[in-house]
């Protein structure tokens, strides 16, 4: 008992195959007014995904229990899932096919209000918020009893993607860097939708729409270095000083956290400096050098950094941690920090942990308020997710993810084993084929029996058992022997 009580938590990945009904995408295109189409080298962007849980998806009889959203991003398409562990989502899963643009990496945000949730998307070329009912206002019934309900993506046909409230072309002004991979997204505490963008001479633009309820006008705000403010104050002020600036200051990657009427904006940048602006005064508030805390940084401080991630963690009780990855060829290094608030509106970073990596190539990573959890590619580009406890882990050790294993080429069967149920197993292993082929092949195997292709997992499963059973029972009849499969 000892032993078990001092092992770590075990986690195993749960397949997303569809059990249920065939997910049916609608598709919607986006028609952006004033987007060119990309040239031949354009930047290609990689792919990415994200989630989202509603604030009360714990709450036993809320209209949000066990309920959110999760998305992936290629190209210029962008596919929204709403999901529930408890009932069926109706009108649920939608694409969105933005023209002539490329979403950015990380470039999809989702809150909720009261009345809404509100997702605000970057692409290349063009910002959008994009609202929807909050599930709480379609439903008022705290107690749902329902067994289908309508998904928050019921009515997004209705939506007028090019509402100059909820669309802005993001303008060509100079300076703003025409192959950024990073973005930030929120909601101000008045509703505003605010987009930061890195420039290309290492400042940033912030985008702002105004309340979607509320008339007003789209402004733009820079934040750009002054040289006589970096050496006073290392300061940063907004267009109307201009200072000397180079690419080694481009942020590789910006965050975001609210505070009551102000925004906090992060940036890891090149020179491999991380900063801190408040939104509000337009000032930079803290500089820090993150190769402080690299142990070998000679080579790392005579080149620009790639591949620098940042990621935020909020906590009521602890506060706010910032999770710093820093790259260099053949290793890598997080560094954990909680920020400490001080006097005269100054901060500080306190570093809490350093971990090293040097076997895997880290794709993306989140933080928690205790935990790192990281999906790596292997040395033979595999997937491998890992996570550990930043605090309170000595040795350094990662605790693995146990993935669902990609289905093998061949069906081995042993002696001992039941070939029907090796079939029926390996036919619907997570993974390997999804609802609609298994249906379309039932569909050709029966000779084109009309067949009703709208069935479940379950139903399919019955199905296809049944049809390879009659199949046998036919050619058993024919041949020297008849035997039925049990």
């Amino acid at each position: 008992m000892a032993t078990a009580g001092a092992m770590e938590r075990s986690f195993l990945e749960i397949s997303g195959a569809e059990r249920e009904r065939p997910r049916h995408f609608r598709e919607f295109t986006v028609y952006g007014v004033g987007t060119v189409n990309a040239v031949v080298g354009a930047v290609k962007y990689s792919e990415s995904a994200g989630g989202f849980y509603y604030l009360e998806s714990g709450k036993l009889f809320s209209v949000t229990r066990n309920r959110f959203i999760h998305w992936k991003a290629s190209g210029d398409t962008l596919e929204l899932v709403e999901e529930s562990l408890d009932v069926n989502l109706l009108n649920n899963a939608v694409h969105l096919k933005f023209q002539n643009c490329s979403i950015l990496p990380g470039g999809v945000h989702v809150s909720e209000t009261q009345n809404h949730v509100i997702i605000l998307i970057v692409t290349n070329q063009t910002v959008h918020r994009l609202l929807s009912p909050h599930p709480s206002r379609m439903y008022r019934s705290e107690l749902v009893t329902e067994s289908q309900m309508q998904s928050i993506f019921t009515d997004i046909g209705r939506v007028d993607f090019r509402d100059p409230c909820n669309y802005q072309l993001i303008p060509t002004v100079p300076g703003l860097s025409p192959n950024s991979s990073t973005s930030a997204a929120w909601l101000s505490s008045d509703g505003e939708a605010l987009f930061a963008l890195p420039s290309a001479s290492g400042g940033i633009f912030v985008l702002k729409l105004p309340p979607h309820d509320l008339p007003g006008m789209v402004s733009v705000v820079e934040l750009k270095q002054s040289s006589v403010m970096q050496r006073l104050l290392i300061g940063w002020m907004p267009t109307a000083i201009r200072g000397d600036q180079g690419p080694s200051d481009r942020p590789l990657s910006l965050a975001v956290h609210c505070v009551e009427h102000d925004a906090f904006i992060f940036a890891l940048c090149q020179d491999h400096k991380l900063r801190m602006w408040s939104f509000k005064d337009q000032m930079c508030l803290m500089v820090a050098d993150m190769l402080e805390y690299v142990p070998v940084n000679k080579d790392l401080r005579l080149a620009a950094g790639t591949g620098h991630k940042l990621r935020l963690a909020y906590s009521p009780s602890l506060g706010l941690y910032l999770g710093v990855y820093m790259h260099a060829p053949k290793h890598g290094q997080f560094c954990i920090f909680q920020l400490v608030s001080t006097e005269n509106n100054r901060y500080s970073l306190d570093h809490i942990s350093s971990l090293f990596t040097s076997q895997e190539t880290l794709v993306d990573f989140a933080l928690t308020s205790t935990d790192i959890w990281a999906l790596w590619h292997d040395a033979e580009n595999q997937t491998v997710v890992k996570y550990i406890n930043f605090e309170h882990n000595v040795a350094g050790q990662w605790n693995p993810v146990f993935m669902q294993p990609l289905p093998e080429e061949e069906v081995i069967i042993r002696d001992d084993q039941d070939p029907r149920e090796m079939y029926l197993q390996s036919l619907f292993t997570p993974g390997r084929f999804i609802n609609a082929a298994l249906c379309k092949a039932l569909q050709i195997f029966c000779r084109g029996t009309e067949r009703n292709l709208d069935l479940s997992w379950s139903e399919l499963k019955k199905e296809v058992t049944l049809a390879v059973e009659s199949e046998v029972r036919f050619e058993c009849r024919n041949g020297d022997n008849f035997f039925i499969l049990i």
